[in-house]
């Protein structure tokens, strides 16, 4: 009941759409997470992953074959324009570059495109030529997520400082491992744009500028709308990105913001159309699809509330469902598991709102935009 009210009550704000819009947000693509089940598993033995982090336990770098099987269930279905559902997937364009770190002897951050780390890794080497054809058959469009999904300057740190388990990790060509620390507000170092310092913010806005440049140069068009990392971003980040276009904020109905001067995040809740004081524009998930991170949950139930409820207030439905779903190279029931639900979901939705239009986020933003002139 409690969850049930929540669900309205973050949807009545902002403004109102009479179609039937849904939206998947999906995040974290090009990025690497965890590089295989032997190095899973090694870490796991040495308490530096936890198995309750479905995270940890499934997420890794998309495969050919995790391509294919979702746009498999996509193409299955249409809407009433006949539009196959499109996945928003927000890139990570940079990994590290470990080799060049190393040869630095870590004195020096280096990154290289992840459409260069597909290359590094088993069955991952036509990666990307299946995300242009998801492009080209209106199944997927890429969005910009972060150059990397990692605080790299903390990381360096620990790296310079010798840090054994950072050292053990990069051995392996990773860095998500647990890290329960006071010098970080977060459990592990994923939140891109968390700084402690003036001199960490500016890389981060650099970092910033590069990476869509780079987002640019990779996919032949500008990101229109940005998701931050573990949503962790402050005002500052909002206007790098409104210098460089982007005028549409992806996010959770909170905003994680950092501050130099406490170890904890100040909450900042936002809803659907708000404008900031720059006049760019949230959009908030109203709804989630997320099996992987809880077999308990009837994650198809869930969700189709989640939807009924944003169309009962006129209000696109919003819905967060991170890669990891999606990802069969660690464990293949996982993927598999999850694209049954999906298309579960899909059949659902279709046979409930025949009128239901499945449109990409910048298409959502475009829609929003019209309407606020």
């Amino acid at each position: 009941m409690i969850e049930r009210l929540k669900k309205n009550l973050i949807n009545i704000p902002g403004k109102r759409l009479k179609k039937k819009l849904l939206v998947f947000e999906s995040d974290d693509w090009g990025a690497i997470r965890i590089p295989s089940k032997k190095v899973r598993d090694l870490f796991l033995s040495k308490k530096l992953l936890s198995n309750s982090d479905p995270f940890s336990m499934f997420d890794a770098l998309e495969s050919e074959s995790d391509m294919l099987s979702l746009y498999e269930v996509l193409h299955q279905f249409k809407d009433a324009k006949g539009n196959h559902p499109i996945f928003t997937t927000n890139f990570v364009v940079g990994n590290p570059d470990f080799d060049k770190i190393r040869e630095s002897d870590f004195q020096h951050y280096y990154y290289e495109c992840f459409t260069e780390t597909y290359k590094k890794y088993e069955n991952s080497s036509n990666t990307f030529g299946l995300i242009q054809d998801g492009i080209r058959d209106g199944l997927i469009l890429p969005q910009y997520h972060a150059r990397e999904h990692l605080n790299f300057i903390l990381w360096m740190e620990l790296l310079q400082n010798n840090n054994k388990s950072f050292h053990e990790a990069f051995k392996h060509h990773f860095f998500a491992i647990d890290f329960n620390d006071f010098s970080n507000r977060r459990q592990n170092l994923m939140a891109t744009y968390d700084y402690y310092s003036k001199e960490s913010l500016n890389l981060i806005k650099e970092s910033i500028e590069d990476g869509l440049q780079l987002f640019k140069d990779t996919f032949k068009m500008n990101s229109s709308t940005t998701i931050a990392p573990c949503y962790v971003w402050d005002n500052k980040v909002e206007e790098v990105f409104l210098q460089h276009g982007v005028k549409y904020m992806q996010g959770s109905r909170f905003q994680q913001i950092p501050n130099e001067n406490t170890t904890q995040f100040k909450k900042k809740f936002h809803y659907n159309g708000q404008k900031n004081n720059l006049g760019q524009t949230y959009f908030l998930r109203n709804g989630l699809f997320e099996p992987a991170t809880n077999e308990n949950i009837n994650w198809v139930d869930k969700c189709l509330e989640s939807i009924r409820i944003a169309f009962k207030w006129n209000k696109p439905a919003i819905i967060g469902t991170h890669r990891l779903n999606y990802i069969g190279s660690i464990v293949p029931e996982n993927r598999n598991k999850n694209l049954a639900y999906l298309a579960e979901l899909l059949t659902r939705i279709t046979n409930y709102w025949p009128d239901v239009e499945f449109i990409s986020s910048a298409e959502l933003a475009n829609t929003y935009y019209q309407k606020s002139k």
